[in-house]
C-alpha cells in the first residue's frame, strides 16, 4: 500500500521530504495556474521525481450546484478538460469528486433532478477516461453533504453512470459520521480504489492521527487489511506545521499495513 499526504503546491516538496510515497494535491489550485506557472511546476515535479498520484476537489465550488435550476453539466466541460489534462501531465491517475456542498440537495424534491448529476458524472468519466484516469466518487458524511453519504449510496450512482473507470473510496471520517459499518470495506472491496484517513472525531478540525488519540484506528485498519485493499491511502487532514512530525505520528499507527 502507498501512503500519501494531502496538501497544496507549496507543500509538495515538504510531503516528499517527510517520507510519503506520493502527494495528493488540490486540483482547482493546479487548474488556476497560468500556463507559465503550470509549466514550471510540472518541470519541478519531473525533476524531483516525487509522484502526484491523486487529485482532490475537482471543482472550486462551495455552494449548491448540481441540483440548482439551470445547471448544465456542459457549462463545466472546458474547465474539467483543462483540469484533467493538467492532472494527467503531473501523473495524477485518481481524480476525486468530493465537493459536498456543490452536490447538496436544497429540498427533498431535488432528488428528482438526479439524472442531471448522472449526466455530469458520465461527462466527467469520459474526460478522465481520455486522460487515463479513474474517477473516484467520494461518500461524505452528513455534516458535509446530504447526498451520497455512504459507500453503498456511491455504488448506486456508479451503477447508474455505467462507466468502466468510475469507482468509490473509503474515508474513515465520513464512515464514522455516517455510522457506516466498517464491514462495507470488505463487502464492496471491488469498488474501493482510494482511502482517506485522519483523526475522525473532531469537527470541523481535521487533525493528523496520533497514537494517543481517543479513537481506535485498529478496527478500521484491520478490516481494511481483511478486504485485501492494496492501493493508495492518503492522510487527508489540515496542513501540519511540521510535516516530518506528522508523518512519524501517522506511520506508527499505519505500520502494520504500509
Amino acid at each position: 500500500m502507498k501512503l500519501g499526504g494531502f496538501g497544496f503546491i507549496a507543500d509538495y516538496e515538504k510531503i516528499s521530504a517527510a517520507g510519503y510515497d506520493y502527494a495528493e494535491l488540490d486540483m482547482p489550485e493546479i487548474e488556476a495556474l497560468s500556463e507559465e506557472e503550470f509549466k514550471r511546476f510540472r518541470e519541478h515535479v519531473e525533476k524531483l521525481g516525487f509522484p502526484v498520484m491523486s487529485g482532490a476537489r475537482i471543482l472550486p465550488v462551495s455552494t449548491p450546484l448540481f441540483f440548482t435550476d439551470g445547471f448544465r453539466p456542459t457549462d463545466y466541460k472546458h474547465y474539467l478538460i483543462k483540469s484533467c489534462k493538467r492532472a494527467q501531465e503531473l501523473g495524477i491517475r485518481k481524480v476525486i469528486l468530493g465537493n459536498g456542498k456543490a452536490r447538496s440537495l436544497m429540498s427533498e424534491e431535488d432528488i428528482k433532478k438526479e439524472n442531471v448529476f448522472i449526466e455530469f458524472m458520465r461527462m466527467l468519466a469520459d474526460i478522465t477516461g481520455d486522460c487515463c484516469q479513474e474517477l473516484i466518487l467520494e461518500p461524505l458524511g452528513p455534516k458535509y453533504s446530504n447526498y451520497i453519504n455512504t459507500i453503498p449510496e456511491a455504488i448506486r450512482i456508479i451503477e447508474k453512470v455505467g462507466m468502466p473507470n468510475v469507482f468509490t473510496m473509503a474515508d474513515l471520517r465520513h464512515m464514522v459520521w455516517s455510522n457506516e459499518p466498517l464491514t462495507n470495506l470488505v463487502t464492496y472491496a471491488d469498488y474501493i480504489h482510494h482511502v482517506h484517513m485522519d483523526y475522525p472525531l473532531s469537527y470541523p478540525e481535521r487533525k493528523y492521527p496520533e497514537l494517543g488519540d481517543d479513537f481506535n484506528y485498529s478496527d478500521f485498519l484491520d478490516i481494511l487489511m481483511e478486504s485485501k485493499y492494496n492501493d493508495t491511502l492518503t492522510i487527508e487532514a489540515e496542513i501540519p506545521e511540521d510535516w516530518n512530525k506528522a508523518y512519524k505520528q501517522a506511520i506508527v499507527i499505519l505500520r502494520n499495513i504500509i
